[in-house]
């Protein structure tokens, strides 16, 4: 039995055998051309945009890392820079700073002085200073503020603990105090630096 009948007939059409039936026009042919041009450029910008996506992301990561990496490394690096330079800052602490605030007693008696008498006007005022302040003070006695100043030292006051009076106020300076809140203060930013080297 021969099979021809299942295989197509590629040989030329003939009067004899009728063609296909059917087949595409030209514009449907073009229209087939168009969609499918359409569908394969959708699929390319859609790639192109998972693409660019998946790059941004990589690059935000990596960025993120690095910033991240320069962050711990300018920290670790300021807290060993600080670590090292700790004895530094406590020898300016306790012995370059309590000169350089005991000269500026007399600034601040000054300061003081000015507002005084400003709120009180041009009345007699005592200082009351220990001995060893005299000398810080001296200066300040020859000046002239409008309004009389004598010194009166008492020997109960710790050097850079000055009173001044005048009318009904009273003001104290203690330098004393303000060189402890110094050492306090750095004392604070060396123990937070040890606190972050030792426990990062």
């Amino acid at each position: 039995m021969s099979i021809g009948h299942l295989l197509e007939d590629f040989s030329p059409i003939s009067a004899n055998r009728p063609g296909p039936t059917h087949g595409p026009s030209e514009e449907e042919m073009e229209t087939i051309r168009l969609e499918a041009f359409e569908k394969g450029y959708k699929a390319g910008w859609e790639d192109a945009l998972k693409s660019s996506e998946a790059d941004t992301k990589q690059i935000s990561g990596e960025f993120a890392r690095n910033l991240q990496d320069l962050s711990f490394t300018y920290h670790e690096a300021h807290a060993q820079v600080m670590q090292s330079m700790h004895p530094l800052i406590k020898d300016i602490v306790d012995t370059v700073l309590p000169e350089a605030v005991r000269q500026t007693l007399g600034l601040r008696v000054t300061e003081q002085l000015s507002e005084m008498a400003r709120r009180n006007g041009a009345q007699k005022v005592e200082i009351i200073a220990s001995p060893a302040d005299k000398p810080a003070l001296q200066g300040l006695l020859d000046q002239d503020f409008g309004f009389p100043v004598e010194a009166v030292e008492d020997d109960t006051l710790a050097e850079g603990q000055v009173y001044l009076r005048m009318a009904q106020e009273e003001r104290q300076i203690d330098m004393d105090a303000v060189m402890s809140g110094i050492r306090q203060a750095v004392d604070g930013v060396l123990e937070d630096t040890e606190r972050k080297l030792q426990h990062g």
